[in-house]
């Protein structure tokens, strides 16, 4: 059988106005948006989300934290964000605690994010895999709206035709994961999709939204997990676990590496951002490209 060759030719600041409206709606009055997060309560939901997450939340991020913890101020009617860590820490408000840890969490990203990494995915991974006449496994860690793993999704489908192949796709968020299996995008989402994969692979919805075909949507498999409790489970070919370090301090980093290195096979790549490295955090790993090491072999 004729195998296609591998094929990469898929990968190719604006201000709400509905923010700027409320934001001129709450002037002079008694409005989450013109609440200030004070030192006390930045530092309640700073522990917070490294508690429950591992994530360092920056003091510079302060307008950031307060302007989207005032949405959820104003859904539960509360008059501060004192009061509202309050009500998030009483066992029955589990939902409106996950609800706080998405506003907390930030969630960047588009098809085909950083080519070069995708390019060595292509051009060096694939190869192998099809030579080994296996099925691959594949873990999309911290998959935000679901970009990363069906971008893996749509070069397996023109690299390796039918072969048979897992990917999962885990994030501590579940709006997002809601929005990954929605599987729908906007003009951002799309930007560095070629237009001849945007025909093959998605669905004009209309002006400037897009749904991706269902052989692709099925082929991922999405769950809620968080990143530093996922240790046990079958090991991985692929790991991606791109630009999430950067939001951990060195403790939380080396256990979600632990963590992510026990789930890797031998001779498995891990792929990280591109301005993130190991260091000597995992001495079992060999450097192969920007921000990609290979599992147990001197690549």
């Amino acid at each position: 059988m004729q195998h296609p060759e591998s094929d990469n030719s898929c990968i190719a600041a604006r201000t709400g106005g509905n923010a700027l409206a409320r934001g001129l709606l709450c002037i002079g009055m008694d409005c989450p948006e013109t609440r200030v997060l004070a030192d006390l309560h930045l530092r309640l939901f700073q522990e917070l989300a490294y508690r429950m997450a591992g994530i360092r939340i920056a003091d510079s991020k302060r307008l950031l934290v307060q302007t989207r913890l005032a949405k959820r101020l104003r859904a539960r009617s509360v008059a501060d964000f004192g009061q509202y860590h309050a009500l998030i820490m009483q066992p029955h408000e589990a939902a409106e605690l996950q609800l706080c840890l998405n506003a907390l969490t930030t969630n960047e990203t588009f098809f085909f994010r950083h080519k070069p990494q995708w390019d060595y995915i292509v051009e060096q991974v694939f190869p192998r895999w099809r030579a080994a006449q296996r099925t691959p496994r594949m873990w999309s860690a911290a998959c935000s709206t679901g970009e990363e793993p069906y971008s893996l999704a749509i070069l397996l489908r023109e690299s390796l035709s039918e072969r048979e192949a897992v990917i999962d796709a885990t994030d501590i968020n579940d709006a997002v994961l809601r929005v990954a299996q929605a599987g729908t995008y906007g003009a951002y989402g799309v930007q560095k999709a070629s237009p001849a994969c945007i025909t093959k692979y998605f669905q004009r919805l209309d002006q400037d939204r897009w749904r991706l075909v269902d052989d692709v949507r099925g082929r991922v498999r999405f769950r809620q997990a968080n990143l530093l409790e996922t240790g046990h489970g079958p090991a991985y070919d692929l790991v991606m676990l791109r630009n999430v370090l950067i939001y951990f301090d060195e403790p939380s980093k080396a256990r979600a590496l632990d963590v992510v290195g026990r789930r890797i096979a031998e001779g498995g790549w891990l792929v990280l951002g591109g301005a993130e490295s190991l260091g000597s955090r995992c001495p079992g790993f060999t450097y192969v490209a920007p921000g990609i090491y290979q599992k147990g072999f001197d690549a």
